[in-house]
């Protein structure tokens, strides 16, 4: 594991009810929640584990797998039957695995298998969300409207959104590539994170000038498996992934294991965390065809934003 419309939406979230158990998906296909957030901006979906809770599962597309909280594990009875490594953004740990029977978002079933059971560093909540739960589904957080979608690929694409292709990598994961200043930059998008981080290649690549004008300052910053800590940020370029351009992000470089792990160390890569992703009025990504979108409205902000070139 790693821890690393312009139509109509397929379901009202816009001053929904909180999510409980008995609530009704809205088709088969298609489920949605009014969304929810933890302390450091991260989206919560309700998740229901073997017919149980709803309970608070971070959403981690930078996740390959989910994940279940020690506590959930023993509310369910769930013994460990082996153990497996985990990689979170910093290190490499052996966790306990359990066997699950069914995992559903308001009714929606998706893909469970064993599972690691974790604690500690920023898993706060009952569990992490992982792409492995999202294979061939659509994945839709919308910013404005306060809502979580997931659909069945069966749904048409976003009509005038920005769209960037990708590719599926190391699993589940949507890869996809951009440039700034010129520089060809490998792009992953995780919701797990709440910062944006780089590594050193990025760093490097972009020369000496730009790390003079970088921002110095003291920051600690978390992913959904552990802490982290890192010294000082890079105030970025233009990001420009197609006809989308990013604009005022600050990035995190260091030598992550993360990195190493997907062998990008030595390709320029880029991590962009919620600090960016919730500037935005809503993002798709669809694991089906490997695709990104970005609704075009935009929120005005003077940290992180989205234009069309």
């Amino acid at each position: 594991m790693w821890l690393a419309l312009s139509g109509a939406a397929s379901a009202e979230c816009v001053a929904a009810p909180e999510p409980a158990p008995s609530m009704t998906p809205v088709a088969a296909d298609t489920a949605a929640a009014t969304m929810q957030r933890d302390y450091s901006g991260r989206v919560i979906a309700p998740v229901m584990v073997n017919g149980q809770g709803p309970f608070r599962f971070i959403v981690d597309t930078g996740a390959n797998r989910s994940v279940l909280s020690s506590a959930v594990a023993e509310q369910l009875g769930l013994i460990s039957t082996s153990v497996g490594e985990v990689h979170s953004i910093a290190s490499v740990a052996l966790a306990p695995l359990v066997n699950v029977d069914s995992i559903t978002f308001q009714g929606l079933r998706l893909e469970s298998a064993a599972l690691p059971v974790m604690d500690g560093g920023a898993l706060s909540e009952h569990g992490i969300l992982g792409v492995d739960g999202l294979r061939g589904h659509r994945l839709r957080i919308d910013f404005e409207r306060g809502c979580m979608e997931i659909m069945r690929d069966a749904h048409a694409a976003p009509q005038n959104w920005w769209s960037v292709q990708g590719e599926l990598r190391m699993g589940n994961l949507l890869l996809a590539r951009a440039t700034i200043d010129g520089v060809p930059v490998n792009v992953l998008i995780d919701s797990g994170s709440d910062v944006t981080l780089a590594n050193h290649a990025l760093r490097t690549a972009l020369g000496r000038a730009r790390q003079r004008r970088a921002t110095m300052f003291l920051a600690t910053s978390t992913d959904s498996g552990s802490h982290r800590f890192t010294d000082f940020s890079l105030r970025l370029p233009d990001v420009r992934m197609g006809e989308l351009t990013i604009r005022n992000l600050n990035a995190y470089p260091a030598d992550f294991h993360i990195f190493d792990l997907w062998g990008l160390q030595d390709e320029p890569t880029l991590l962009i965390g919620m600090d960016a992703l919730s500037q935005v009025g809503a993002m798709e990504i669809d694991y089906a065809n490997a695709r990104l979108f970005f609704r075009r409205e935009r929120v005005e902000s003077g940290r992180a934003r989205l234009r069309a070139d």
